[in-house]
């Protein structure tokens, strides 16, 4: 069966456009191209954190250093939301920007997943090749107040551009749709910029390919 992990980053829940626009990106979708839906929500309290036992354990084999048992107990967890990816046919992300970045929950995650061996490797010539994603597709649904139309030079986008980039590195087909700016003076223009950041989402999901089209297609 068919299994969609959407990666959810903002705090907000119904309240957030991010999480707002992905839900009827994948409701439109359909179970036809979205099957199970494996909904990680990186605010959770049982979220793991990559923390300084995990680093430790990442960094013991290349400095020839003996893990400790907590070490192990972190990594085994690292392995296993790996591999939760892992048996994902798709990926949905959820974020808004935050200080022209990421929420660091968000970056925790990919701190987590992202691991020499584990998701990516290296090529003869040294150059980073994803084994995680296998061209399979990953979505990225992005919402940020400020317009980065080229009127204000002086703003700097580090979160599309990076997400784009690390997904890529994991071996990801990415694509992506960004909703901007959210900023409205009135409460009236704010409603109407998110129902119509919603239905741009749903028809993005509508028009998604079936799985049987896309094994066609790339048979």
């Amino acid at each position: 069966m068919t299994r969609t992990l959407w990666i959810e980053a903002s705090p907000k829940g119904e309240q957030s456009l991010s999480s707002a626009a992905a839900r009827a990106f994948v409701d439109a979708a359909g179970e036809a191209r979205i099957g199970t839906v494996d909904h990680l929500d990186l605010w959770s309290d049982d979220v793991l954190t990559f923390n300084r036992e995990a680093a430790l354990m990442k960094f013991a084999p290349l400095f020839g250093e003996t893990p400790t048992s907590r070490q192990q107990a972190v990594w085994r967890r690292v392995e296993a939301e790996i591999e939760r990816v892992r048996r994902c046919d798709r990926v949905v992300v959820s974020a808004p920007m935050w200080n022209w970045s990421i929420p660091a929950p968000l970056k925790n995650w990919i701190d987590v997943v992202v691991q020499p061996l584990l998701s990516f490797t290296l090529d003869g010539d040294g150059r980073h090749v994803g084994t995680l994603g296998e061209g399979r597709p990953l979505h990225l649904v992005l919402t940020r107040s400020s317009a980065y139309d080229g009127r204000h030079p002086e703003l700097r986008d580090f979160q599309l551009p990076y997400l784009e980039y690390v997904v890529t590195l994991l071996g990801y087909a990415v694509d992506s749709m960004v909703f901007e700016p959210t900023t409205r003076w009135t409460a009236q223009e704010r409603e109407q910029f998110r129902r119509e950041s919603v239905t741009a989402a749903r028809q993005w999901g509508a028009a998604l390919p079936s799985r049987s089209s896309m094994w066609a297609r790339d048979s």
